[in-house]
């Protein structure tokens, strides 16, 4: 049989066994829907024994306990009209049915300020051994809270735990039912104040078939077109939406048939015959199958603003259309603390990066930085973002197939219609990479030398400081190597200067190889070059580069066919050890670098400080020199030149020095180099000639005799087309007999320009005066040539001199040359006599005159009289 029983919703299934005359029987509880279930009753034929008929008996009597405790409590639930009432009724059924020594509830209902309280104990409540306390809650909102002591386990876990949770749930759907009842809320009441909200409405509403014929329209329709509800009934004044008539209908027809709203603007006519605009709302009312049984259309006259509108939205499609014509890339963004994405991109945008709108929109602009964020100016980007205010950068970018390109970002926010909170950022982008580009070659033009790429004055100072702050916080050294090529100029005089710059750029070039990409490798000018070594661990490293760079120099260079040589002469300086700043550290390498140039060349030194003690960096050099000539501080000294047969000094060779007033005498190899190239040699020489010629007379007025004066002419003095008549105002000037004067000029020089040479030499030969061919032996002479210059003496170059004595090579080409210029009836004069061995090997060969050190070195005038006064004694 089945027997139903209301229960309570989500009441556990009972899967007990019992058994009714011996025989077995199961009962169980089966659901119904969510609110009750069944309870069945099946019959087995196997016998009972009297133990299980005991207990059939006693789960019978708990069964009908159940029963009641159910049935109360259900009647206490759902039956009840007020909440106390319904508390205490919950709480006596557990204490009278459930066998529960006591039960508490309490409710407090924050809305209402009011709180309900219930509680039930047992008349003769034992000692409780148990208490629990359950919350009453629905969907994890607290209602209200149980408290129940009892004999019987409570704990989580049990079944009587077990059978409260459900019971409190229970409870607080009737809670929330009960609360939920409303006596003065009357359907009818809510009925007829929605009709008469509709029929007040200021807003045009139409109620109408499917069809479109109108079933309703309140005042305001009525009002605005003209016409009466009696007219208005029964018209088909909305589309029908069996049979649409017109593209418009059909748009609105398929909107409505997929139950969703239509909305737009209208023309409509009055009774009057006068046309007004409409802005409505067609929504469709489906009953509950879904089928649509109305229509239901709300209007707004926006005849009065239609104007005003069309002029905004003209307004609004111009500024559209700016936008899309801009040729700067326009990108508008949100600007919420968390969320910068993308909402607007212009066409200029998408030909600019290359990505479509539709592949930006919801991404955030700094998707074109790549992975590239180390830039400086980024921050100020940041920054404008955060404080919400203008802001501006050039910035590395990406296009979409990956090639960068220079944006010129300027951002401003967009404030709302109050203007208080910013909702959006505007940016413009504006591809500068031309200009970017353009400045850049700029920049490498004004700090980078022109023929060979290197860096220049301007950018090796910015280098130099910048390797020295490094150096100084790692505790490093920084080395500075200034490098000078040797007889570069002969290179241009005999080639061109095209060939000039062709070694030029060799040179840079192979410098470079001998670097890292963290040296610096700079051209001061001319042939002079510098490199800046960086991070040196030790001072000796700068060595091993410098030797680096010897090498790679002393490979052939190729120009125009032929293989060239070149050599250089390199000076050094290291910080600390030397200076603190670049130009100390350029001035010492200078000095040491001359220093390379008065012991031969093609060699490196690095600078010590006695180099500064003795000598004066070319960097101030030139100042110096002009001062020293205003200032006299240039002197003569004169070396005796000897003639063997007589015993007797014949003349002298004037030899310019320089006595400074800080450093004291300075060697004429230490700053006639850079006279010529400053162009001071020119006053110089013209004063040294002018002060010889002095001397000259001088010493014959106290009784030295017609002895004859040597002057050395520089190769730029002998360049000068006037240089015979400016001799000829010095020798006028001085009253100094012709025949007393002989210009020295190197072999080398004669020898650039033979024609040029030629004339100059016949046009000064004019003016009475003696031609001394310096250096001989050195050089590239031919006979044919010394044949046709009108030349009176040859001086033999020390270098053949030095052993003579000992080297049959060097007493074989000395013994030519003699022979030679004898040959040719010149005088022959040999230079760096130092030993009587000497003389003898070249009393033996001819030559009569000579000049060395063991006759005398270079003196001033006051010593010069007194040698010649005691005489000199070419045999022991």
């Amino acid at each position: 049989m089945h027997v139903g029983i209301g229960l309570l919703r989500y009441w556990p299934p009972l899967c007990q066994g019992y058994d009714l005359s011996a025989h077995r029987w199961y009962v169980g509880v089966k659901f119904f829907d969510t609110r009750c279930r069944r309870l069945y009753i099946g019959l087995d034929t196997a016998p009972m024994t009297s133990n299980e008929l005991d207990a059939l008996a006693a789960e019978t009597q708990r069964l009908s306990q159940w029963h009641m405790l159910l049935g109360e409590l259900s009647a206490c639930l759902w039956f009840t009209e007020d909440l106390p009432t319904m508390l205490h009724g919950f709480c006596k059924a557990l204490v009278t049915r459930a066998g529960y020594l006591s039960a508490e509830l309490e409710l407090d209902l924050e809305e209402q300020s009011q709180v309900f309280k219930a509680r039930v104990r047992h008349s003769n409540s034992p000692e409780a051994v148990q208490h629990a306390t359950l919350p009453v809650s629905r969907f994890g909102t607290a209602l209200a809270e149980l408290r129940v002591s009892a004999e019987f386990a409570l704990g989580v876990g049990h079944e009587a735990h077990g059978v409260l949770l459900r019971l409190t749930h229970e409870l607080a759907e009737a809670i929330h039912a009960l609360q939920g009842q409303h006596p003065y809320n009357d359907l009818q009441d809510s009925v007829e104040m929605l009709a008469l909200s509709v029929q007040q409405s200021p807003y045009m509403v139409l109620f109408a078939k499917p069809s479109g014929e109108v079933v309703f329209c309140n005042d305001s329709y009525c009002k605005g077109s003209g016409y009466s509800t009696a007219e208005v009934i029964g018209q088909r004044m909305l589309v029908d939406l069996s049979t649409p008539s017109s593209e418009a209908e059909l748009r609105m027809f398929n909107a409505l048939k997929m139950g969703e709203h239509w909305q737009g603007d209208m023309q409509c006519r009055r009774k009057d015959g006068s046309e007004y605009w409409v802005r409505q709302i067609v929504s469709p009312l489906c009953d509950k199958a879904g089928n649509i049984t109305h229509l239901v259309s709300v209007k707004q006259d926006i005849s009065h603003c239609r104007f005003r509108l069309k002029d905004a939205e003209e307004a609004l499609l111009l500024r559209e259309q700016a936008l899309s014509s801009s040729s700067n890339g326009i990108m508008i963004t949100r600007s919420d603390v968390d969320d910068h994405s993308i909402v607007y991109v212009n066409p200029a945008f998408e030909r600019i990066t290359g990505y479509s709108a539709s592949e930006v929109i919801g991404r955030e602009g700094r998707f074109l930085l790549r992975d590239d964020l180390a830039q400086a100016d980024l921050e100020e980007i940041r920054s404008a973002l955060r404080e919400r205010r203008e802001g501006q950068a050039v910035l590395r970018n990406y296009r979409k197939d990956g090639t960068q390109f220079w944006n010129e970002l300027h951002i401003a926010p967009v404030k709302d219609a109050d203007g208080q909170h910013t909702t959006h950022f505007v940016s413009v982008i504006n591809d500068a990479t031309e200009r970017v580009n353009y400045q850049k070659e700029l920049e490498y033009q004004a700090n980078h030398d022109a023929l060979t790429g290197l860096a220049n004055r301007n950018l090796l100072n910015d280098r130099i400081i910048q390797a020295i702050a490094w150096a100084k916080r790692q505790s490093l050294f920084v080395g500075i190597m200034l490098l000078d090529l040797d007889h570069f100029k002969l290179v241009n005089d005999a080639s061109g200067h095209g060939a000039g710059d062709t070694m030029l750029k060799e040179v840079a070039q192979r410098l470079n190889s001998c670097v890292r990409e963290t040296d610096t490798v700079a051209r001061l000018g001319g042939d002079e070059f510098v490199l800046v070594l960086t991070d040196l661990p030790e001072t000796g490293d700068v060595d091993v580069i410098a030797e680096k760079v010897l090498k790679a120099l002393a490979r052939p260079i190729e120009i125009n066919g032929v293989d060239v040589f070149v050599t250089a002469s390199i000076g050094v300086s290291v910080y600390p050890r030397d200076g603190d700043h670049g130009e100390l550290l350029l001035r010492y390498a200078d000095i040491a670098m001359y220093r390379v140039k008065e012991h031969g060349r093609n060699s490196v030194r690095q600078f010590i400080p006695e180099m500064g003690a003795t000598a004066i960096s070319r960097m101030n050099m030139e100042g110096a020199m002009r001062r020293g000539l205003e200032r006299g501080e240039f002197a003569l000294h004169y070396q005796p030149k000897i003639d063997l047969l007589t015993q007797r000094i014949v003349g002298a060779e004037a030899l310019v020095r320089w006595n400074h007033p800080q450093i004291g005498l300075i060697h004429p190899i230490e700053f006639i180099p850079l006279a010529e190239e400053s162009g001071l040699i020119l006053p110089l020489g013209e004063w040294v000639l002018t002060e010889a010629c002095r001397q000259q007379v001088a010493w014959l007025e106290a009784g030295l005799g017609a002895l004859e004066m040597s002057v050395n002419v520089s190769a730029r003095q002998f360049r000068q087309e006037d240089l015979a008549e400016r001799v000829a105002q010095v020798v006028a000037a001085t009253g100094i007999a012709p025949a007393c004067l002989a210009l020295e000029l190197t072999e080398s020089m004669v020898m650039q320009d033979v024609n040029s040479t030629l004339l100059a030499l016949r046009t000064l030969k004019q003016l009475g005066l003696s031609i001394s061919l310096d250096d001989f032996g050195t050089g590239y002479s031919s006979l044919s040539y010394l044949r046709r210059f009108p030349i009176d003496e040859l001086k033999i170059d020390k270098s053949f001199i030095n052993d003579v004595h000992v080297n049959e090579d060097d007493a074989a080409i000395a013994g030519a040359i003699i022979a030679m210029a004898l040959s040719l009836g010149l005088r022959v004069v040999a230079e760096g006599v130092e030993s009587q061995a000497q003389v003898d090997r070249l009393l033996a060969m001819g030559c009569t005159q000579v000049q060395g050190y063991l006759f005398g070195r270079p003196m001033d005038a006051a010593s010069f009289v007194a040698k010649f006064q005691a005489g000199v004694r070419v045999f022991p």
